[in-house]
């Protein structure tokens, strides 16, 4: 392959931040645009196999030095970031959001982030665009391979002193790699979406151009078909995949191959890479990818992420910050390092990353320093602190070990069967009961009342056999214990609301999975979910709540930001919408009622008047996220669960 500048690899890194930055701020035609971090991925493992290769084969290899070039490349443009937007995160963002902000700072800066993001992921983990660091979780993962590639190369070179061998070994390694993609994709997405093991395949597929195809050299008309053919398929990915599609996976096969086609042809001439546009974006578009996430983020902090106008000029702004750190920061501060001795440039590079950790590590200590903000914005961070402080301890997501949590003191006259919004009402409930009673906590997360009910993809997800044990339990152990039942039970006939990927087909089953919300799922599940209403009835005598309103957005987050952009309006919603949205589990509990005598806790004139349901109440959020009530919205229901003590 020809030394000179590849103008083709240049070109492709203006293709993939692109896709990246029309995806993120949700580019009509560009649901797929996730690929350019695979683009990158491919990238990286091209250039560095054929550094540390290269040098291998001539002798002259340091680790020192390679990873200190890595740094030179990364870490200023990275400081810099974190920096400034840490200083913008001081006036505009909210304790808890601060606090974590200097978390993911510290972790980005360690490039352990791509870790930290996969241990948060979960049920009450923050929507994507509440994290202004989500996007170096890949930064971390090309990081961490960087650490290890040249130690497995170096090793493997110097047992084996064979090329062939090397060859042979980083083939099997890439195949284990995207084996163990395959398998985690379906079985643990998350892991497989943020860890090295599941991505270094889409990495070494890059240096497998180097290991197997450095002496080829296509004829021109071969390098056009090549680089003609790897954009055709990175098109089809762009058109193929979404947000919903499961990756990496092999579905991540289509761009890699794409690229790796694009880099294979090695056509320096290409019409698609070798203009003045794409080489502007190539040399800029790591600091582009830097800066477009923050200002994603500012968007939806704004609520101006639908505006058409707001859009197009974050874009644009991204572009402009981009070029203004490459241009200042980024370029500089290389070209000053690589002239710097080994130890002078191993000395500064650690100052760049010890100032931002000390001074970041200052505001977590601190709790993201409320004192900065109003009375009322720091009212309403307070406020939303204030949950369940037994979630962790007695609300199992996973797996057969059901604790059994005592809310109160005396004999247990009341079982609380649920989900997650059971167990953010659990305070509540005890608020409610007689001095000498206590209420029992079986709740699980994510769990419909519903017998024999399943999840897809989910074998750990043992909610039907713990509905199952609850009816046997509650009559051996508990027969003249009330049962009170709590769910967000919309979401098993709907889905999530807000772009969540259960709203186009449903995730949980219970003789076969649906694929749609159809006439035939709703039936089978109304049919249940009575069915087991009315078992729990043989036995006991049933209260069961109305769901309580869901928002579009997290209620705590979006009133702070509107206070401390000097915005008062209230967060609600249609009461139209939310019995429209509940008409079936209104339908399910009323013939649930009438077949076996269950009670219905109407929750609706707690959060709702005769036009709309409300976020709030003087002020003070009534949710902690945008469905689960705070312990001041589930304190509101008290006098509604006193009733059951009656």
């Amino acid at each position: 392959m020809n030394q000179k500048f590849r103008y083709d690899i240049n070109g492709l890194r203006a293709y993939a931040v692109a896709l990246v930055v029309l995806f993120h701020f949700g580019i009509f035609g560009f649901s797929g645009g996730f690929i350019g971090v695979d683009m990158f991925f491919v990238i990286s493992g091209f250039l560095m196999t054929k550094i540390i290769v290269s040098s291998l084969t001539k002798d002259t290899f340091s680790f020192l030095k390679f990873y200190i070039s890595r740094a030179n490349r990364i870490i200023p443009a990275l400081a810099a970031l974190i920096s400034v937007v840490g200083l913008i995160g001081w006036f505009t963002l909210l304790p808890q959001e601060f606090k974590d902000y200097a978390k993911h700072s510290i972790v980005s800066l360690s490039f352990l982030s791509n870790i930290q993001y996969f241990r948060e992921s979960g049920y009450f983990d923050a929507v994507s665009h509440e994290k202004l660091l989500l996007h170096t979780w890949s930064l971390s993962v090309e990081w961490q391979f960087y650490i290890i590639l040249p130690i497995f190369l170096f090793l493997v070179a110097r047992l084996f002193k064979n090329i062939k061998f090397l060859k042979f070994i980083y083939i099997i390694v890439f195949l284990i790699s995207l084996l163990l993609s395959i398998y985690f994709t379906k079985n643990y997405a998350s892991a497989s979406f943020y860890l090295l093991p599941t991505r270094a395949w889409e990495m070494m597929a890059g240096g497998l151009i180097f290991l197997y195809f450095d002496k080829v050299i296509f004829k021109e008309n071969s390098k056009r078909i090549l680089d003609l053919l790897g954009f055709t398929l990175i098109i089809l990915s762009l058109i193929l995949f979404t947000g919903k599609t499961a990756w990496p996976s092999y579905n991540a096969l289509l761009p890699v191959i794409g690229s790796f086609l694009i880099l294979l042809a090695n056509n320096n001439n290409s019409l698609f890479t070798n203009n003045k546009i794409a080489q502007f974006l190539g040399n800029t578009s790591y600091s582009i990818y830097l800066w477009h996430w923050p200002l994603v983020f500012y968007l939806a902090y704004l609520e101006k992420s639908n505006n058409i106008l707001f859009i197009s000029g974050a874009i644009i702004l991204s572009v402009v910050l981009g070029w203004i750190s490459y241009k200042f920061i980024e370029n500089p501060t290389r070209k000053y390092l690589s002239n710097l001795s080994t130890s002078k440039n191993y000395t500064v590079t650690v100052i760049y990353i010890l100032i931002p950790v000390a001074l970041l590590s200052f505001v977590y200590v601190k709790n993201g320093l409320p004192s900065r903000l109003s009375d009322e914005v720091k009212q309403i961070a307070i406020k939303n602190a204030e949950r369940n402080p037994r979630f962790n301890e007695c609300h199992p997501s996973s797996g057969s070990q059901l604790p059994e949590c005592l809310y109160g003191n005396g004999d247990v006259k009341l079982l609380v069967i649920g989900d997650s919004h059971a167990e953010s009402m659990m305070q509540a409930v005890q608020k409610s009961l007689p001095n000498n009673a206590s209420a029992l906590d079986w709740t699980y997360s994510g769990c419909p009342t519903v017998k024999n009910i399943k999840k897809i993809n989910s074998p750990d997800f043992k909610c039907g056999e713990a509905i199952s044990y609850y009816l046997k339990k509650s009559v051996s152990d508990y027969p003249d214990s009330k049962i009170l039942i709590i769910n967000r039970t919309n979401v098993l006939f709907h889905g999530a609301p807000d772009g969540d990927p259960t709203i186009e087909k449903p995730i949980r089953y219970i003789t076969k999975p649906s694929e749609s919300y159809d006439q035939n799922y709703h039936q089978t599940m109304k049919s249940a979910y009575v069915e087991t209403l009315c078992e729990f009835a043989k036995n006991h005598e049933v209260y069961v709540t109305r769901p309580v309103p869901e928002f579009p957005v997290n209620i705590p987050k979006v009133l702070g930001h509107r206070l401390i952009i000097n915005s008062d309006e209230k967060i609600t919603i249609s009461k139209k919408d939310y019995l429209e949205r509940s008409k079936l589990t209104f339908e399910a509990q009323d013939e649930a009622s009438r077949q076996c005598g269950i009670h219905i806790l109407d929750t609706t004139g707690y959060f709702c008047d005769s036009d709309k349901c409300y976020s709030d109440k003087n002020g003070i959020p009534l949710y902690f996220d945008d469905d689960h009530l705070s312990v001041y919205g589930a304190d509101q229901l008290i006098p509604l669960f006193k009733t059951i003590s009656k």
